[in-house]
């Protein structure tokens, strides 16, 4: 019923935003089913306000997080019913700023087309790299204004590898050129979506590297999910480097809370507890208890998704669906 009321359009915008998020928080709680979650999403296909659209961003990928962990067979029809429901908002505002559009409107392109790119929708990817190299031979060209610059970023990295490293050096090399904090912060962010674990690898230890600022490297900490176990050696490997830079300030708490959180297994909970069981320092206490909560939550999450009898179904209905 809440479904219909979406759809027909005559709920306010505060309820929109407020029923999208209480059932994603309950099906998190495993209180309601995925399966009815994604059903949901459905609804909101044609949704312009920026604030429902950006929290659909937000669940989106933390959905797409806990289904790669809970049924990765699932993976690639769960992409191609997130890229439906993102496509007809990207077609309707298109990649160049419209005459008297809203700064909304504009924070708005940026956001789903990073989302796009992520899902590896090849038409974006494409027009991501064709933007970016207008933009290696010409820093002012206006096809690429600063609120699409994640976007394309990303858009770049998605197709990075050891053995195709071009996109990760010329960023790189934008990075080292820009005196802007800002845009500095932006690439680092940008080059930690990178699929590939070993170029993650070498971007972890760049952050450690005389270029990047001590309070700027927690931006590139947010890797991409192919890497989640990469990163997490990293930390255990620099640890003592990590105390060492950032003492007992609040920086280094978000080493712990971006590299622990993500994971979804009471092994990797315990592990992780195994670990800081001999280092704790009472400044990291608390935010590893949450850290740890948030590994265990996603652990009862996944199981909570694996028992369902009807998501697989459900996905690929969703997946194929015409509009």
């Amino acid at each position: 019923m809440l479904r219909a009321a979406i759809e027909r359009k005559c709920l306010s915008t505060s309820d929109k935003y407020g029923i999208l998020d209480d059932h994603f928080a309950l099906s998190m709680a495993c209180q309601q089913s995925l399966t009815s979650l994604l059903s949901l999403m459905t609804a909101y296909r044609e949704e312009h306000d920026y604030t429902i659209l950006s929290n659909l961003i937000g669940i989106a990928a933390k959905v797409l997080r806990i289904v790669s962990d809970a049924a990765p067979e699932l993976l690639n029809d769960l992409k191609l019913f997130l890229i439906n429901l993102f496509q007809y908002s990207a077609e309707r505002l298109g990649w160049d700023p419209k005459q008297g559009e809203s700064h909304l409107d504009a924070m708005l392109r940026g956001e789903l087309l990073t989302a796009l790119s992520v899902l590896g929708h090849e038409i974006t990817l494409d027009e991501g790299k064709k933007r970016f190299h207008l933009f290696l031979k010409d820093r002012n060209t206006p096809a690429l204004p600063p609120d699409l610059r994640r976007a394309v970023y990303v858009a770049v990295m998605q197709n990075v590898s050891k053995s195709n490293r071009s996109g990760y050096d010329s960023l790189l090399q934008v990075y080292r050129e820009t005196d802007l904090s800002q845009e500095k912060t932006r690439i680092l962010g940008s080059l930690a979506s990178c699929p590939d674990p070993e170029i993650i690898r070498e971007f972890l230890n760049f952050l450690f590297s005389s270029e990047v600022r001590s309070q700027d490297a927690v931006f590139g900490l947010s890797v991409s999910n192919e890497a989640r176990e990469t990163a997490w050696n990293w930390l255990q490997h620099n640890w003592d480097q990590i105390c060492k830079t950032y003492g007992a300030g609040f920086l280094i708490t978000r080493f712990i809370s971006a590299i622990v959180s993500p994971f979804s297994s009471y092994e990797k909970a315990e592990e992780v507890e195994h670990y800081f069981a001999s280092r704790m320092k009472p400044y990291i206490a608390r935010t590893l208890k949450q850290s740890i909560e948030r590994v265990h939550i996603n652990a009862a999450w996944v199981r909570s998704i694996q028992s369902e009898k009807n998501l697989a179904e459900t996905v690929r209905e969703l997946a194929y669906r015409k509009y």
